[in-house]
Order: structure tokens, then C-alpha cells, then sequence
């Protein structure tokens, strides 16, 4: 299904050709069905650090698309998320993991997703995928999909590595609670403020913050919605200028958007 929340902004943005794509990368460039990037590497090594993933993302997973808590709890919990996240990841895996599993990782593209990206390196559009998950697996898989293209920035947590084991600075983290627009390289910001259009992509409400306030007037933010959603289309319809439910393609934004 789609929802058009703001038609008077579409039809205003829709032919203006000088753009910057911000993208989240879990479940909006990949399926709803896709492993997480942070998923894939205890998915690769099962056993027990698979076992503490499970009973994290249990227990997390569900606050995530709860859109009933306060913005403050839930900022707390999905801080405290992410840094038991890596902090597991960097106890178990190792470079030649990471590379591993980005080679076997349960990674999907939304349909139409690689036509959509190289249509951006076509036009020379920049692309920010801007992801609370592991920028090295991100990196990893699309080069592995061939489509990690001269104009694409990954803006993410990336792992460090020392005689092999994965490091990361836990206070840094990006998750999906602070995952906002001032994270971004500043040259790539001053790009999104000189240009006339941003196109913006996210699964959750919280993937707003990708762009500042100042910017939204000028920025379409399309909204995947594939969970929950009898429960929270109208929080989507309030926060996306347009919602796209049931396993969307890019395929149609082509088509519509670009």
C-alpha cells in the first residue's frame, strides 16, 4: 500500500533534479526479512553469542517499534541496546568473521534497490547511507553486490581492528536514538544545504533525524512500513511525507520519484 501524506510538497519536489539521498540501511535498502548488519555476524557464529543476541533482540526488538514510550526512555534503552550489541560483537568476532559473514550474511536488497543506486551514480547523486548498524559488513556486502559506487558515504559504526580482534569505542556508538543529521561529514552537509531537493529514506519514525529541521521543508521522507502496521500507520502518515507498507519496492520510487 501507499500513503501521500503531503502532495502539494511531492508535486513541488518532484521534477527538481539537483538532490542528496539520505538511506538508512537495515530493512529500507534491505527487506524487512533481512538480517540486521548487526544480526549477521551472530547469526555467522551461532553458539553462545548467538544465544545472548536472541535474548537481547527479544527483549529489544519490541521497544524499537513502540511508539507508546516516551521519547526519553526509549532513547535510553535503544543506547543500552546497542552498546550490549557491539559490546558482544567485539568479544566474539575477529577481521576474517567480519569479512566472512559478509559474504553469507542473510543480506537482501529491496527489489529495484541496485537500479535505484545506480541510477544515483548515473546522475552523480551523492548517496549518505547512514546506518546504527556494523558499517564493515555494510561496506563488505556492497562491494560484494558490486555496487558500492564513488558517490555512496557510509556513515555508521565501523570496527577497528587489533591483532585481529574487533575493537570499537562504545561511547561513540550510533544507534537509533542519536542517529541524527549533525553525524554526517560536514562537507556532505554543506552539500544537502546548497542543494534545492533531499530525497530521505528510513523504516523507523526515529529515521526523521537523519535531517535537521531547518532542511525538511526541501526534503521528501519516504517511509517503509512493514511491521506493526495496523498499530502504527498513523504515526508514519504523521512523520513521512509518503508511507509504503507491505515489503515496497524501490522500483516504485523509480517510477514516482525519480
Amino acid at each position: 500500500m501507499e500513503y501521500y501524506n503531503n502532495k502539494e510538497k511531492i508535486k513541488k519536489l518532484k521534477n527538481i533534479k539537483d538532490y542528496v539521498v539520505i538511506i538508512d540501511f537495515d530493512k529500507t535498502l534491505t527487506t524487512s526479512y533481512s538480517d540486521s548488519s548487526v544480526g549477521t555476524i551472530p547469526n555467522f557464529l551461532g553458539g553462545e553469542c548467538l544465544e545472548k543476541r536472541t535474548k537481547n533482540f527479544q527483549y529489544y526488538r519490541p521497544i524499537e517499534l513502540d511508539y507508546n514510550l516516551s521519547k526519553q526512555e526509549k532513547q535510553k534503552l535503544m543506547k543500552e541496546w546497542a552498546e550490549k550489541s557491539f559490546s558482544l560483537i567485539s568479544e566474539y568476532a575477529t577481521e576474517d568473521v567480519v569479512k566472512e559473514t559478509a559474504k553469507v550474511a542473510n543480506l537482501n536488497l529491496r527489489k529495484g534497490a541496485k537500479e535505484f543506486l545506480y541510477k544515483m551514480k548515473q546522475n552523480s547523486i551523492p548517496v549518505v547511507i547512514m546506518s546504527a548498524g556494523v558499517g564493515n559488513i555494510i561496506k563488505e556486502f556492497l562491494q560484494n553486490e558490486q555496487i558500492l559506487y564513488d558517490n555512496i558515504t557510509i556513515v555508521s559504526n565501523f570496527f577497528e581492528f587489533k591483532n585481529n580482534k574487533a575493537c570499537i569505542s562504545i561511547e561513540k556508538i550510533m544507534s537509533t536514538s542519536n542517529k541524527e543529521y549533525s553525524r554526517i561529514p560536514k562537507e556532505l552537509r554543506n552539500e544537502i544545504e546548497e542543494c534545492n531537493k533531499v530525497l530521505l529514506f528510513g523504516d523507523i519514525v526515529e529515521d526523521i533525524r537523519m535531517i535537521n529541521k531547518e532542511q525538511l521543508h526541501k526534503t521528501l521522507t519516504i517511509g517503509f512500513l512493514d511491521y506493526n502496521i495496523e498499530k502504527n500507520l498513523k504515526k508514519y502518515n504523521e512523520n513521512f511525507d509518503v508511507v509504503l507498507s507491505n515489503e515496497s519496492s524501490f522500483e516504485l520510487i523509480i517510477k514516482k520519484f525519480i
